[in-house]
């Protein structure tokens, strides 16, 4: 199964960056004969219409229908990755700097803050210092270290107000998601 959706990847490759789109993720569920492509958008773009999954549709089903090793019967679903799926490439933390994300780690705690900065090791959250969320300031600083790029000095950047600079890496991380108030 990972074979197709590297096979997928690789086909998708060159008509997305013709479209100024990115891959997200490939599931397959073989039992039910469904593969599903996730596409986005980096910042300062469109988001992902019906008009573009349409095309890569067109195009991917081209692909699976004549390449070889692929399925002969399946349904093929191309979209955005929705609002409240979690972040699975880093270009969608690049794109979602400076928005307001739930982050949860792998030891259970929930984080909430702005997205401040994100690199191929980590992210760096101005975490909201609010007690409703049940966690001490105290209780996380310096726990969960990443180093930066060189020149990427998360203490001389502007900090969000009542919040608290941290740096995590993405191998503490379970999943990261866009957060939405209304």
């Amino acid at each position: 199964m990972e074979r197709l959706a590297d096979q997928i990847a690789e086909w998708l490759e060159p008509k997305l960056e013709e479209l100024g789109a990115f891959l997200v993720d490939v599931k397959q569920n073989p039992a039910q004969h469904r593969i599903e492509v996730y596409l986005d958008r980096d910042a300062g773009k469109p988001g992902i219409d019906i008009d573009t999954c349409a095309v890569v549709s067109r195009y991917l089903q081209f692909q699976l229908d004549h390449g070889e090793g692929t399925p002969k019967n399946y349904i093929l679903e191309v979209s955005s990755p929705g609002m409240d799926n979690p972040f699975k490439v880093l270009r969608q933390y690049q794109k979602y700097q400076g928005a307001r994300v739930e982050v949860l780690l792998l030891d259970g705690r929930k984080l909430e803050g702005i997205l401040a900065d994100s690199s191929e090791e980590g992210i760096v959250l101005d975490r909201f210092l609010s007690s409703a969320q049940g966690i001490s300031p105290g209780k996380l600083s310096g726990k969960l270290p990443v180093k930066l790029p060189a020149g990427k000095d998360p203490k001389k950047k502007n900090i969000a107000p009542d919040t608290e600079r941290m740096s995590i890496a993405f191998s503490q991380i379970k999943s990261t998601k866009r957060k939405f108030e209304f």
